[in-house]
């Protein structure tokens, strides 16, 4: 029971992520033709706070659960095997789903219109980018798991790898995948050392010390990261200005790197203050908790399954409306059920389960 308490918090969070993700998409996608045309939602303030920490969040618990993974692989046959399950249920949904459309491109003769040239590269780059967010915890998961078992978590190397990011290309989404990894980082090493950390004083002084210390946490963090988020423009973007150095000032790149960072570990600080609080006010059985909690359990999958129906079907929809936040959150709402019930009925399914990252277990995916 206590190990489920402890767990609850990260599973309210993706919760709570997901609702980001999918807001934003839908707010990007399903906002007219002429918005998602114009790309007018990165001037949109609400779209740049969802995105100045979502992503960041998700990563920081990846790392953080990828702690224990590679703490339970002993023996170098239990490390092989845990690194290739790894890279079999984060590389699936992006081959399988990529294959799909090209199914369905050559059932409407568009790959025989453009030409065989043309399919194969948009297939493997396809296959390459496609659900950036799953290579970006691959990439990530293997390099801690060569760090760690390899060389010891050097310092040095880490160092040496976080320079040379800055003089490396940003294409195939390198800019995004550099840019996510120190979160994935803070996660897994935060974890590694979480019972020194809960020793901390800091840690006492905050955590142990009842409601008021818990609730001025709350205000400073949320004071420090609104303060933060007011600077956001559209050079925050990561899509937009990329992470190296090479060809831009260097100055200036590293401010708007520095600065991007920032933004997104303090409003996972903040939002994770927040909903710990609310935990430990109203408890873990409300509906809230209990939606939030479900979300979070299941979202790769709705990860997967949403950006697939705002694609395909919030942006056809939408083509000639007009921006408007309560429509936005109609298809948030609309999205999201459609898609935990898509979810649902494929995870129970062998084989099909593992496009939306689960399991075939005992007759259903656990």
């Amino acid at each position: 029971m206590e190990e489920r308490q402890r767990d609850i918090l990260p599973d309210v969070l993706k919760g709570f992520g997901i609702i980001m993700v999918v807001l934003g998409h839908c707010i990007q996608s399903g906002s007219g033709a002429e918005y998602l045309g114009n790309a007018g939602y990165f001037e949109d303030r609400w779209y740049q706070f969802i995105y100045s920490f979502h992503m960041p969040l998700f990563m920081i618990i990846s790392g953080y659960y990828a702690w224990n993974s590679v703490r339970r692989a002993v023996t170098a046959g239990e490390r092989k095997t845990m690194i290739r399950k790894k890279c079999i249920y984060l590389i699936t949904p992006n081959v399988a789903w990529k294959l799909i459309e090209f199914v369905y491109m050559f059932a409407i003769n568009s790959y025989v219109y453009w030409g065989f040239r043309f399919f194969l590269k948009d297939l493997v780059l396809g296959m390459l980018t496609n659900f950036w967010f799953l290579w970006a915890i691959l990439y990530s998961f293997l390099l801690v798991c060569l760090m760690h078992y390899r060389l010891r978590d050097s310092v040095w190397v880490y160092f040496l790898i976080f320079v040379a990011m800055f003089f490396t290309p940003d294409g195939m989404a390198l800019n995004a995948y550099k840019y996510m990894l120190p979160y994935y980082l803070i996660g897994f090493y935060a974890n590694k050392n979480k019972e020194r950390m809960l020793s901390t004083k800091i840690y006492q002084e905050i955590f142990q010390k009842g409601r008021l210390r818990n609730g001025l946490a709350v205000l400073v963090s949320g004071i420090v990261f609104w303060v933060l988020f007011s600077f956001f423009t559209e050079d925050s973007f990561i899509y937009l200005t990329g992470y190296k150095l090479i060809g831009k000032n260097y100055v200036v790149q590293l401010q708007i790197d520095l600065y991007r960072f920032l933004v997104g570990f303090c409003g996972i600080v903040f939002w994770t203050l927040v909903w710990r609080m609310l935990l430990e006010l109203h408890g873990k059985r409300g509906i809230v908790v209990r939606v939030l909690s479900y979300l979070g359990r299941r979202g790769l999958g709705i990860y997967i399954i949403s950006g697939i129906l705002v694609l395909n079907v919030v942006v056809p929809i939408t083509e000639g409306w007009e921006p408007r936040y309560v429509v936005n959150l109609a298809e948030t709402l609309l999205v999201l059920f459609a898609s935990s019930g898509i979810v649902e009925v494929m995870r129970r399914i062998r084989g099909i389960c593992r496009l939306v990252g689960e399991e075939h277990r005992y007759g259903g995916a656990k």
